[in-house]
């Protein structure tokens, strides 16, 4: 059986899937990210340990990690998260005019119009509107983040909090909490004011439905309740909403496919992978070069912008 591994690996998780010639999900891995080669090795053994006599045939790879998973597993080609989302939303739900993807430290905000991409915008610096200040305020409380999501539904009082700082929110709920306010309020608060600020990204242009939530924090029940009260609308969260990305990448490879991969195989999760990084100091661009190894022998180099280094 042929088959085809997406990729998507950020700064706070590490997606993989793996689909069939009719993009039927065989495989999928989700982790969080604990170290680039670490967790991209761990990600391809858990999808190893899910397939029974299939070939990659294409290895597509997207994320803030592309180019070095790319390297590192033999990916053979690299698209933007962006179009990667995109394009496995619309295989699911061809008819999306709004996708939102919150995801650990960026937030992005898609707009499509009769099956066309019209726009994206995604956050600045600051992981305000982001799972980031979920997880640090869940951590303030003392609570698992994975029961947030229940735990804020059963809010009763709506408590305002400050959504555009993940600092000054902190500060507003342990000031709360000094004052007597349980979590529930609290969680459900923080909710509201994270969806308030990430929707402030799309201001300048229409967001019409179908919507669709996607991104692991589309798990966060009290997310998606604040995220329809803003918007007055249902929205759709896909089965596979931490996945999106990666679906859309091994749809791509797919469609993509080489007539021969550079896919090393699963045993490069059994081989020493490292990076080093240093300056060229040789003019006055000083890059900083990340030099890949396998085995100690260096593969490939990140960062050389004059291609002294490739």
């Amino acid at each position: 059986m042929n088959s085809y591994l997406g990729c998507d690996v950020g700064s706070v998780s590490a997606k993989m899937v793996v689909i069939d010639d009719d993009t039927n999900i065989l495989a999928r891995a989700y982790f969080q990210n604990k170290g680039l080669i670490e967790t991209v090795k761990k990600c391809l053994a858990e999808i190893e340990n899910q397939l029974n006599n299939t070939e990659i045939r294409a290895v597509g790879c997207a994320g803030s990690g592309r180019e070095f998973t790319k390297i590192s597993l033999g990916g053979d080609i690299t698209r933007t998260e962006i179009l990667a989302h995109t394009i496995g939303t619309m295989h699911y739900y061809p008819d999306v005019n709004t996708i939102f993807d919150i995801g650990g430290e960026d937030c992005k905000i898609i707009t499509l119009e009769n099956g066309i991409w019209r726009n994206y915008i995604m956050n600045n610096i600051c992981g305000a509107g982001t799972g980031a200040m979920i997880e640090s305020i869940a951590r303030t409380l003392n609570i698992n983040i994975e029961d947030v999501g229940d735990l804020a539904l059963r809010s009763r009082i709506n408590l305002s909090f400050p959504g555009k700082c993940g600092v000054l929110c902190q500060s507003a709920v342990v000031s709360r909490k000094n004052k007597g306010a349980n979590n529930e309020d609290i969680l459900m608060g923080v909710c509201r004011a994270l969806i308030n600020n990430y929707l402030t990204l799309a201001k300048s242009f229409e967001l019409k439905p179908p919507y669709v939530f996607q991104g692991a924090t589309a798990n966060n029940k009290a997310l998606i309740r604040a995220l329809e009260e803003q918007l007055n609308h249902k929205v759709i969260v896909p089965e596979y909403c931490e996945s999106m990305g990666a679906i859309g990448m091994a749809i791509l490879a797919k469609e993509n496919k080489p007539e021969k991969t550079n896919f090393r195989g699963f045993a490069i999760r059994d081989l020493d992978v490292k990076s080093e990084t240093f300056i060229c100091g040789d003019c006055p661009n000083n890059c900083e070069v990340t030099k890949i190894l396998i085995e100690d022998e260096p593969i490939a180099y990140l960062g050389s912008r004059c291609g002294k280094y490739k």
